[in-house]
């Protein structure tokens, strides 16, 4: 819709052109280079600092993947016997994913926290979830299911379940500077505006598609980082969060189904 609105505003430039007005206003030969080159060099910034952060979040919960097999895995193979607090765990390892999407996205986390108790959650979620895992190794080391070195083990996975969560509240609570993207609004007005004017004199009624063009391409781009600048969201460019927690309860609850081939 914009570029169309620019299209149209860019006639005005071809009427000035025709008419008796046309030494008026001319603009200096090579304005128009000189602005692309900036709103280039802008666009980019923007763009690169959006993917940036888009990467960061994919790489945290792809960190968050490993991390939730690995505890899985070394929670399989280090507690004996599997009991009901061992059952609790398995649960836990699987909600922290769907807790930490939800508390991402402020949405409701009834769903998320199934088959435990919603109503024992006191405060952060995702906190909450990790505290009660640490509260089970604690159990677990005092009642010598398992000894010191059993319990570091653990404890390398599941501390990187919150280090995950603030990278990812980081990314969410901070976006990009609001002062450059009104600056890079105001530019890319700017450039539009100019353009039509700049480029008469040599292409006449191309112009029109010219400007139509150029418009949308650049409107585009700042359109594409603001989409991609939320990565948590549900919509638009947002990860698959529902796809990545499905994988670690996948493989979170392969691995719990498997006997250790060696007993301790």
């Amino acid at each position: 819709m914009m570029s169309l609105l620019a299209a149209a505003y860019s006639g005005l430039a071809i009427w000035k052109e025709n008419s008796q007005y046309r030494s008026f206003g001319d603009f200096p030969s090579g304005l128009e280079a000189v602005l692309s080159l900036a709103i280039g060099m802008l666009l980019a910034f923007r763009a690169n600092r959006a993917f940036d952060r888009w990467w960061e979040a994919r790489t945290l919960w792809g960190t968050l993947v490993n991390a939730s097999r690995n505890l899985a895995v070394k929670t399989n193979n280090l507690v004996t016997p599997r009991d009901e607090s061992f059952e609790t765990m398995h649960h836990l390892i699987v909600a922290f994913p769907r807790v930490l999407r939800d508390s991402l996205r402020n949405a409701p986390q009834a769903e998320s926290l199934a088959p435990l108790r919603q109503d024992l959650v006191q405060g952060h979620a995702p906190s909450w979830v990790v505290n009660q895992m640490y509260g089970i190794l604690e159990n677990w080391k005092r009642d010598q299911r398992i000894d010191h070195a059993d319990f570091w083990i653990l404890d390398r996975e599941a501390k990187i379940f919150l280090e995950v969560c603030g990278g990812c509240e980081r990314i969410k609570n901070t976006p990009i500077a609001l002062s450059y993207r009104v600056f890079l609004i105001h530019a890319l007005a700017l450039f539009v505006l100019t353009l039509p004017w700049g480029i008469v004199n040599q292409f006449g009624y191309w112009t029109i598609p010219i400007t139509f063009f150029t418009s949308y391409f650049t409107i585009a781009a700042e359109g594409i980082a603001s989409h991609v600048e939320q990565p948590f969201t549900v919509e638009g460019d947002g990860l698959d969060l529902d796809g990545l927690c499905q994988t670690i309860q996948s493989s979170v609850d392969n691995i719990f189904e498997t006997q250790p081939t060696i007993e301790r």
